[in-house]
């Protein structure tokens, strides 16, 4: 079966004056996150502000920019590597060597557009950008901004890399275990047997990897302009994976490089399901159907 890995990193306490009994929320009531009950609107009402809930899609083309083009770089690589290490005498015995070194190098290589993208993304989630012109203006089109892309780009690999080596090695020794085991009946190229592989792969990569995604994020965000990295007293520096990783610790110690860890996970699970079940069907039926000869 056609495998792949993805590549791929948060009211006010006063009583009401006059005494009055502050209005509570009918126990019948539906909350959304981000989303807020439209002000002098009655609970049952059911009337809502879409202000809130469209702020979670806050850097939505950002998001398809950072995860499109390298995902399709990505494939496009690890399957012409894949082919050729296995077509190798020293390494076809050993498939599950192809599938990691063809990983990395398929990740690698997608990393050189996935480092500027994240970083437009980063900014525009993070609010230190109003729109993603702004953000590509910040991030490529000042010399801060490309340097700090480099930063970003090299301490990446430290953490995509080895998240999409890990994810793959799970999904391929999740489904060749069970071929191997006549004890276990279950059809391991169906989408849903395949979305669950990459699930539990990707949930294990992501939280393995998510030290080196702290340090990551932290740096692609990181201020690159006066105004953003200048106060009234001093400026500070933007700094590389090293002084990062030393940041991270002095402010939060050994548990800081697990901020965010289980969002992480929770993320990047179902993302890696959905993502390998679909490409491995799409892909299946593209050669069924003889689409590339």
């Amino acid at each position: 079966a056609a495998v792949a890995a993805a590549s791929r990193g948060s009211g006010s306490g006063e009583e009401p004056a006059g005494g009055e009994e502050r209005p509570s929320r009918s126990a019948g009531a539906k909350s959304l996150p981000g989303a807020t009950l439209t002000s002098g609107a009655p609970p049952d009402a059911g009337a809502w502000s879409l202000e809130g809930l469209a702020d979670l899609y806050t850097g939505l083309s950002g998001a398809l920019l950072k995860e499109g083009p390298p995902s399709s770089v990505y494939l496009g690589v690890y399957e012409a590597a894949k082919a050729a290490l296995l077509a190798t005498p020293a390494i076809s015995p050993y498939p599950l060597v192809a599938y990691l070194l063809a990983g990395a190098a398929g990740e690698t290589v997608g990393s050189v557009i996935r480092a500027p993208a994240e970083a437009i993304k980063s900014r525009l989630q993070s609010g230190a950008d109003s729109t993603t012109a702004d953000s590509v203006r910040s991030v490529l089109g000042t010399a801060a901004g490309r340097e700090n892309v480099m930063r970003a780009w090299s301490s990446s690999l430290w953490r995509d890399v080895p998240f999409g080596a890990i994810q793959l090695a799970i999904f391929e020794g999740l489904k060749t275990y069970i071929i191997n085991s006549p004890d276990i009946v279950v059809d391991v190229d169906t989408l849903l047997a395949e979305a669950l592989f990459g699930a539990t792969g990707g949930a294990i990569g992501a939280f393995l990897t998510t030290p080196t995604d702290v340090v990551t994020i932290r740096i692609l965000t990181q201020g690159t302009g006066v105004d953003e990295a200048c106060d009234e007293q001093a400026c500070t520096l933007p700094v590389g994976f090293v002084g990062m990783a030393k940041e991270v610790y002095a402010q939060s110690g050994a548990m800081g490089f697990l901020q965010g860890a289980r969002a992480r996970t929770l993320y990047w699970a179902p993302a890696i399901g959905i993502f390998l079940s679909c490409y491995c069907s799409i892909r299946q039926a593209a050669v069924t159907s003889s689409l590339f000869g």
